[in-house]
């Protein structure tokens, strides 16, 4: 079909203030998923998000958009947090928040996807399963989960807000996932899979080239072990294992698909996913991809301008695949 490269436009002042940031993430301390600091996250999530959610509830109220939150009813519960413009919706967006599959939440991403709600939009932010091996928790269960969440929102979702367009977006481990879950319902014969928004997502658990060659400069990672890192996803498979169709979509057969914008920062190194990614899924629907300069991984949550600017480009992608009149907002 189609790919159509884009790059976000930096002024020297913006990409003065980038800088700075990753300036400021290059001394702070890498992630690591045997690293205390994420036992000690995973342990806080069940205390600190339902305080968080609420503290995210007032802040959004006062912005003019009102959360919610139901429950799906399906082998295993999924909770969905709702955030409704003040006006009549004009789309919905299906959300699935980073995390690195093993930490975040719904209510984490509420300065991201309150920016959409601000807009008009209704967001529908799902808090899948995250994995954990001492509860048994693996890839297929976060997969079964946001499955029933796109199911829900292409029927009952766009009903219950009264809208007819629909939006699939994931960052990072939710891109991975909410790629897989498209792909299980276009196999299971749904025909109505909506456009979908990618950002800096992860769509080969063996690594690109560009995770193999990270090194010790990588910003948030500890880049020369990231491979090592991506295994402990999927314990028990070898390199080709983790290439499997169902754990990585960058191997699967992408034909049937919807139109999709790819987001991709410079510095980060799970870049080729994206661009690799995007070229595969171009050959079969209208592709878009923007590269951000200077971005390292989850650049829109570390106050760079960069993050407004990508924020104000998925908007306006969103507005011209749907034809829907664009609507100005502050910037999140």
């Amino acid at each position: 079909m189609s790919l159509t490269l884009h790059t976000l436009p930096l002024t020297p002042a913006q990409e003065k203030a980038a800088r700075r940031v990753n300036a400021t993430m290059a001394v702070a301390p890498r992630l690591k998923p045997d690293g205390w600091r994420l036992r000690l996250g995973q342990r806080l999530m069940p205390i600190a998000a339902p305080a968080l959610g609420r503290v995210g509830a007032m802040v959004l109220k006062r912005r003019g958009v009102r959360v919610s939150a139901v429950s799906l009813d399906a082998r295993h519960p999924v909770r969905v947090r709702m955030l409704e413009p003040s006006l009549q919706p004009r789309a919905l967006l299906l959300d699935f928040h980073g995390g690195g599959w093993v930490v975040g939440s719904a209510a984490l991403n509420d300065r991201l996807t309150g920016h959409f709600a601000e807009a008009g939009f209704a967001v529908a932010s799902v808090d899948y399963r995250l994995l954990d091996d001492v509860r048994q928790i693996w890839m297929p269960d976060a997969v079964e989960d946001c499955a029933t969440a796109l199911r829900w929102a292409l029927h009952e979702g766009r009903d219950r807000f009264g809208v007819d367009q629909l939006f699939l977006m994931g960052e990072s481990a939710g891109a991975h996932l909410a790629a897989l879950a498209l792909l299980r319902l276009r196999d299971e014969g749904e025909a109505r899979l909506p456009p979908c928004i990618f950002v800096q997502g992860v769509f080969d658990l063996s690594g690109t080239p560009a995770v193999h060659a990270a090194g010790s400069e990588t910003l948030l990672f500890d880049g020369p072990n990231l491979p090592r890192d991506l295994a402990r996803l999927t314990p028990g498979l070898d390199e080709a294992g983790r290439r499997a169709p169902d754990l990585s979509p960058l191997h699967a057969d992408l034909t049937g698909l919807p139109p999709a914008l790819f987001v991709t920062g410079e510095l980060d190194p799970f870049r080729d996913d994206s661009l690799l990614m995007a070229e595969a899924w171009g050959r079969h629907a209208a592709v878009d991809l923007l590269e951000v300069p200077t971005a390292p991984h989850g650049f829109q949550h570390f106050g760079a301008p960069t993050a407004a600017l990508a924020q104000a480009f998925m908007r306006r992608w969103i507005d011209e695949t749907a034809a829907l009149e664009p609507v100005s907002v502050e910037n999140p």
